[in-house]
């Protein structure tokens, strides 16, 4: 079979290492879960809460209705501009408006162990101030309450300041002049009681800051663009401040709306009362010119000249005429002194320009109406930007564009009206000259006062109509935009959103659980079963130990108390593989070692050296484990001569053998520690001692030091018959194949076996194959922890690090 290279992470997929990595992570996933779940609720518990409030407005565009019934046009434009209506609410002059409206200029605060919460409008005190130094705005002041004092702790350029003030009472110092008036002392009391005297602290806001902190917490945009709705939302950590800005802001924009239409009106109804005036005035001038005529003309009051006239007889015949020139110069009165209003004023206010146009000509209105839509839309703009700003700028000369293409239309009109007139007066001119001769000279006079007078009258009367039209509109004034949704103080808070903080916190101990299986498993290298062998190296399978599951303070002796158990049985098994590939008697040497301690070679030595001894073969076990000798703790003897004894001729050989409680097992101690453990052990002495064992036992068991660690054992393995490489299943390394192939390849140790120690058929596959279960097995637990020997008296280790090395 072609040697594979060892990987560095795990390639296959073998379901019982997964549920092996799952068991063996389940104390580390349960830790992860609890602080994730501890994290959620700390993060729940100490973040403050975010509220939103909401409210919804709709932009109507219908006209007022007193203004449909009286048929007063064009007063404002129609037309809906949402983005223009965005940014007045938006703008720092509506926000500052508004903001004057509510209690910010203090902020109260409650502060707790960790968190402090805005008291708004639910403190039980109230601070008044009046400030000439501006270090004071911005800056936390602490109070504390006694019996008529209330106690101010805060930091004053640099410098702690502390000053006591009656309650109630105006105190000036510094810079700053106070009172604070006591609203619910109780509430002091209690709170008092329950955290600390310095619990409550206020801040004293500036106009900019309240207007930068709040705006930022400000959206507002299009709901609905057909239904012509906005949204207005407000995010605050106190739900009532939140609600009560939204509101406040719909309802300011709603009376804004009211207050530009009554404002509208009211200069309106100013400049109709100056016009009215003007003419009455006119109209009194007249009233005393036609006395005069009278009186001149000995014209009775209760007469009417115009009948005596003998003009009356043609009166019909130049009826019609006159009626047509008193409603041109009407008409032409009213155009020409629009004109002169323009020409000497071109910035003239729309409702001026309104109640000038005679007969609300349409084309003339039109043009009105776009010059009213520009200004409409330089304010909103200037709302926002400069009058110097290119916009602005823009719109100023669209509107002069517009009023020059005014002018025009009006002196055209004019012009028309004129000639018109002219045509009239030409006509009746040539009646009188032609039909009634030239004795009504007086009478003609008379007629033109009195037709003077009719134009005036009938001009006053139509200011006097309009003036009551705009009274009526102005008391009908309401904002044609409606509130569809009111703010509602919220009760849940937008964030932290407990229900999805706690899913997230679970997701994430969950994925961080998952990594950590899925690396554990990646970089799972340990020996799991007998494929893992065979497939990095060429030694054989000497066979199985299955896991002795109870644990055992030192390796010793098992074999012999259930001879028919399934864990005798597996060393049956190795017995029976070593004398198959046994050639003769003579070659007898067994050696066991393995990469490092904990793997169970001792164990293993130990047993298997008890299972040939079970044969009626005669046995020696011997502990070359100089360095750190085990074989005497676990038969529960005395180590003062041994081995080191013998190799240096201190003792005999016969005189160092011990006997087991098998009759066939003898063994042989490490005895003292000798300085030179590797001399000893390449001497020649030591092959000398090797072979007079070898004849006089069977089988000669030899227990090494282990050949990752240390080199003892490499010499041990070249003189041996069957050297036995010892690897502990979920323990030894897959790396420690590369030991074996050093070993085969390098040193020419071909014979080299390998023991795969402590299987646990419960985790693998094998253990369905089997079709039964191990209760007996070699439970040999120490941890691997890279140290040279076995069953090392280990130190008690603190929790934490037996939770660590759990995991």
């Amino acid at each position: 079979m072609e040697r594979k290279k060892i990987p560095i992470l795990n390639e296959k997929i073998d379901p019982f290492i997964v549920l092996h990595i799952i068991k063996r992570s389940m104390l580390f996933t349960a830790i992860v879960f609890i602080f994730a779940i501890v994290g959620a609720y700390l993060y729940l518990r100490y973040t403050p809460p975010l509220y939103v409030a909401t409210s919804v407005l709709q932009i109507k565009n219908e006209t007022d209705k007193t203004n449909q019934i009286l048929e007063i046009s064009n007063i404002k434009n129609d037309e809906v501009n949402l983005n223009q209506t965005i940014e007045l609410l938006r703008s720092p002059e509506f926000l500052k408006r508004t903001f004057n409206k509510l209690p910010l200029d203090v902020s109260y605060y409650s502060q707790g162990t960790f968190l402090a919460f805005e008291l708004y409008r639910s403190t039980p005190f109230i601070v008044s101030y009046q400030i000439t130094s501006k270090n004071y705005y911005g800056l936390p002041i602490f109070v504390s309450f006694t019996d008529h004092t209330a106690i101010l702790r805060y930091k004053y350029a640099d410098q702690k300041v502390e000053k006591s003030l009656p309650i109630n009472q105006w105190v000036e110092w510094n810079g700053i002049k106070l009172k604070i008036d006591v609203i619910d002392s109780v509430s002091i009391h209690q709170q008092t009681e329950k955290i600390k005297n310095d619990s409550y602290y206020f801040i004293i806001n500036d106009s900019n800051y309240i207007q930068h902190s709040n705006t930022s917490k400000l959206e507002v945009f299009v709901l609905n663009a057909e239904a012509n709705t906005i949204q207005i939302k407000f995010t605050d950590n106190n739900p009532s401040k939140a609600s009560e800005v939204v509101k406040t802001i719909a309802e300011e924009f709603i009376n804004y709306d009211v207050e530009k239409k009554i404002e509208s009106s009211k200069l309106i109804l100013k400049f109709i009362e100056e016009q009215s005036k003007l003419i009455y005035r006119t109209i009194d001038s007249l009233e005393e010119q036609l006395l005069l005529f009278k009186n001149s003309h000995n014209i009775s009051f209760l007469t009417d000249p115009e009948k005596e006239s003998p003009l009356a007889r043609y009166e019909q015949l130049t009826d019609k005429i006159q009626q047509e020139i008193e409603s041109l110069e009407i008409e032409l009165y009213a155009y020409k002194r629009l004109i002169s209003k323009l020409q000497q004023n071109p910035e003239l206010p729309i409702f001026e320009l309104i109640s000038l146009v005679p007969n609300s000509d349409p084309i003339t209105m039109s043009i009105i109406n776009k010059i009213q839509y520009l200004d409409d839309q330089k304010e909103q703009v200037l709302s926002s930007k400069t009058p110097n700003s290119f916009q602005v700028k823009t719109i100023n000369k669209q509107i002069e564009k517009q009023r020059n293409t005014l002018i025009d239309i009006l002196k055209a009109n004019a012009q028309r009206l004129n000639d018109k007139k002219n045509i009239l007066n030409e006509k009746l001119t040539f009646y009188q000259q032609n039909k009634f001769g030239t004795n009504a000279l007086s009478d003609l006079d008379y007629l033109k006062l009195k037709r003077l007078y009719d134009i005036n009258v009938g001009y006053y009367n139509k200011l006097l109509e309009k003036k009551t039209e705009y009274l009526i509109s102005q008391a009908g004034s309401v904002s044609q935009n409606i509130i569809l949704q009111n703010a509602n103080t919220p009760k849940e808070p937008i964030s932290p959103n407990k229900r999805m903080v706690i899913i997230v916190a679970l997701i994430l101990a969950f994925i961080i659980s998952l990594g950590f299986m899925i690396i554990r498993y990646l970089l799972y290298n340990e020996i799991t079963s007998v494929e893992d062998i065979q497939a990095y190296t060429e030694a054989k399978v000497l066979g199985i130990i299955p896991l002795y599951k109870a644990k055992l303070p030192v390796s010793q002796l098992l074999i012999d108390i259930k001879p028919n158990s399934i864990f005798s049985e597996s060393f049956r098994a190795c017995r029976a593989s070593i004398e198959f590939l046994q050639k003769d008697k003579s070659h007898n040497i067994i050696s066991v070692s393995s990469t490092v301690s904990g793997e169970g070679k001792t164990f293993f030595a130990i047993n298997l050296a008890g299972i040939f001894a079970l044969q009626n073969k005669r046995v020696v076990l011997l502990d070359m484990d100089l360095r750190r000798p085990r074989i005497h703790v676990g038969f529960n003897t005395d180590n003062s001569k041994g081995i080191s004894t013998i190799l240096i001729g201190k003792n005999k050989i016969e005189d160092s053998i011990k006997k087991s409680k098998l009759p066939t097992l003898d063994y042989i101690t490490a005895g003292p520690i000798p300085p030179n453990p590797s001399e000893l052990i390449s001497s020649n002495v030591f092959e000398d001692f090797l072979k007079k064992l070898s004849d006089m036992y069977d089988y000669v068991v030899i227990d090494t030091p282990p050949l990752g660690l240390v080199s003892d054992a490499l010499t041990i393995f070249k003189i041996s018959d069957f050297p036995i490489y010892v690897m502990k299943s979920h323990f030894s390394k897959r790396s420690f194949l590369y030991n074996v192939n050093h070993l085969m390849d390098d040193k020419n140790i071909k014979n080299l076996m390998i023991l795969i120690n402590a299987y646990d058929f419960d985790k693998t596959k094998y253990g369905n194959q089997y079709g039964y279960s191990y209760n007996y097995g070699y439970g040999y637990t120490s941890d691997y922890e890279n140290h040279y020997y076995d069953d090392l008296p280990r130190k008690k280790k603190s929790l934490i690090v037996r939770l660590l090395h759990k995991l």
